[in-house]
């Protein structure tokens, strides 16, 4: 195979100057911080159209390019059809539940579990549920510095300088501006990523039609069943029982997800954030995969399938270009961990600090709290990720994917549950989260030990293969499911719900039905996001045909200067349009 050419000087300028503008941003927000609700729920002002992206940013990392590129790689078409499940999910939660949360009217996902359970249920979902969050985040920066590592081979900086790197300008953003911050910072990510996804789009289709004189011709040179939507190990057993009941969950019970639709001005809003979610998580896919295909034609020879995003992209790219297309990713994996940091430091600060150790502090010192919790937060999860390298022998994807069955549902299950039913009592919830917690620990140490075992006989043996990892998988996760509800179900039918619970939970189904109404102070609120963001694309875009200049002058590649020029003048232009928008709304 050919060697792939490494990144060069106008593409570590790229990244520098996105690092800057980032913290950048966050310093500009500093100032509109007054209230713990600016910091955690960005004054409940935010657009939809900005939340949206957010959300949609914050739905996924680096990791879902390293995933669905390799089985892109290695299967065909069957990676953006396990992907198009998502837009499925999203819309059914936006039809069951984004209303019922923006009517629970709290601040903090957890908030509500007071609320509707009891003291004990919260304080065990905030202990419980923190930990998965944590490692979560911390194999998100391992995987993020992993592919960086591919591109920055040679240039001295390893894997856990990269960590913490990433980590420290994670902290120094979510810490200056808080929530407001994280959706704004989002929503220049999303453009950036948008940018160079479709660049490469572009480019590698431009590729395969000059190599192949056809797109006809690429396909049919594709290896068979390449094209089937459905193929083992990814067939509709995985998809159903798998795919689409932990990624409903997951988009409408995870906590920094939930927490967007904190941010919105109205119910309204929330339902239009949820179609431009689901819109863009149909159209992505295609986008963002295909060069995966095609690097099966393209690079066929590659050694490692986990690599095959950032080698496509150093085999196509021009210089400068790569440099963006890196940004693209790092953006992916900060924007999710910058909305993780500040709502993990939300529970912490609302949730622990003010119900345990100080009760009735003031707005300005549970802002000062919720910045030093961010910090916490951030040095603890770059601790884990720096664990997370030395087990090199382990397959870390895999470990995930068991961990989340196990113990996903038992987390996620009541906070659903919880908005949509009343039947279901605090001593339920106890009792499902044991019952889930119990049965996922069983089946994950089982299945460890039966892979350990058979392990040999797996490599040669495709049905043992897949009932050990895909029909496993399929399997747990409905068992995990069936005994949360189950135990929740006998929890509560084994003792009366006490008074006091129920007539909690009776005030809490009646807030339910009352339409969400925002703050006439919150209505009348001037801020606008869009002249920062459009500065921020401006400045980038500017910077960017700056370093189009040096690819030309120094390095003397016209068809590289010709690349990054457009993408530096498409970035002004839309910065512009950003900040035009910004003064006719002022004016």
């Amino acid at each position: 195979m050919e060697e792939l050419q490494g990144i060069r000087l106008p593409d570590y300028l790229v990244i520098i100057a996105y690092f800057i503008l980032i913290v950048f941003i966050g310093y500009y927000f500093k100032r509109y911080i007054k209230k713990a609700k600016d910091y955690f729920a960005a004054g409940n002002v935010m657009p939809w159209w900005l939340a949206g992206t957010s959300f949609f940013m914050a739905s996924f990392s680096t990791l879902l390019f390293v995933i669905y590129s390799e089985i892109s790689y290695k299967y065909g078409i069957v990676g953006i059809v396990i992907s198009w499940i998502g837009p499925i999910c999203i819309l059914l939660g936006g039809y069951f539940t984004a209303h019922l949360w923006r009517r629970a009217r709290v601040i903090t996902p957890l908030g509500f579990m007071e609320r509707r359970y009891s003291s004990t249920v919260h304080q065990l979902f905030v202990w419980t549920g923190f930990p998965l969050r944590m490692f979560d985040n911390a194999l998100k920066i391992f995987s993020t510095a992993i592919v960086m590592a591919v591109a920055l081979r040679g240039s001295g900086i390893t894997v856990i300088h990269f960590m913490i790197i990433v980590g420290i300008i994670m902290i120094a953003y979510s810490f200056l501006g808080g929530q407001m911050t994280v959706i704004v910072t989002d929503f220049v990510q999303a453009v950036i990523l948008a940018i160079a996804v479709i660049f490469l789009f572009i480019l590698t289709m431009h590729t395969v039609i000059t190599d192949y004189g056809s797109f006809g011709t690429f396909l049919s040179s594709l290896p068979e069943d390449f094209l089937n939507p459905v193929r083992e190990p990814y067939g509709w057993s995985y998809l159903i029982f798998t795919v689409f009941i932990i990624t409903v969950l997951t988009y409408n019970a995870s906590w920094s997800l939930v927490q967007k639709y904190n941010t919105v001005r109205s119910e309204k809003d929330a339902r239009k954030m949820v179609y431009l979610i689901a819109t863009l998580m149909f159209l992505a896919p295609p986008i963002f995969f295909f060069p995966g295909i095609a690097a099966r034609i393209i690079l066929p020879d590659l050694a490692d399938a986990k690599e095959v995003y950032a080698a496509i992209s150093l085999k196509i790219l021009p210089v400068g270009m790569m440099g963006f297309v890196l940004v693209a990713l790092l953006s992916a994996t900060m924007s999710t961990l910058g909305s993780e940091f500040n709502t993990l430091s939300g529970i912490l600060t609302r949730d622990f600090y003010m119900k345990k150790v100080k009760p009735g502090i003031t707005e300005k010192n549970e802002v000062v709290v919720g910045r030093v919790t961010t910090v916490l937060i951030g040095i603890v999860t770059i601790l884990l990720a720096i664990l997370l390298s030395f087990f090199r022998g382990l397959t870390l994807m895999d470990i995930m994917f068991r961990i989340f069955s196990a113990f996903g549902p038992p987390i996620m299950i009541p906070l659903i549950v919880g908005l949509l039913f009343r039947q279901f009592n605090a001593r339920g919830v106890i009792w499902g989260v044991i019952s889930g917690a119990t049965v996922g620990i069983v089946l994950i140490v089982a299945n460890f030990i039966l892979v350990g075992k058979y392990s040999e006989q797996m490599a040669v043996d495709p049905n043992l293969e897949f009932w050990l990892r895909s029909g496993w998988n399929s399997a747990a996760t409905v068992l995990n499911v069936l005994a949360t509800i189950g135990g929740m179900w006998l929890g509560t039918i084994t003792r009366p719900t006490p008074r006091e619970e129920a007539d909690k939970v009776s005030a809490f189904f009646n807030d339910l039905k009352k339409p969400f109404q925002l703050e006439a102070a919150a209505k009348e609120s001037t801020l606008s996001p869009f002249k920062i963001i459009g500065f921020t694309l401006a400045l980038f875009g500017v910077i960017f045909a700056l370093i189009s200049l040096l690819v030309l002058f120094v390095y003397h590649n016209p068809r590289a200067f010709r690349v990054d020029l457009i993408l530096g003048l498409t970035l002004l232009m839309l910065g512009g349009i950003m900040w035009l928008g910004s003064q006719k709304r002022n004016g």
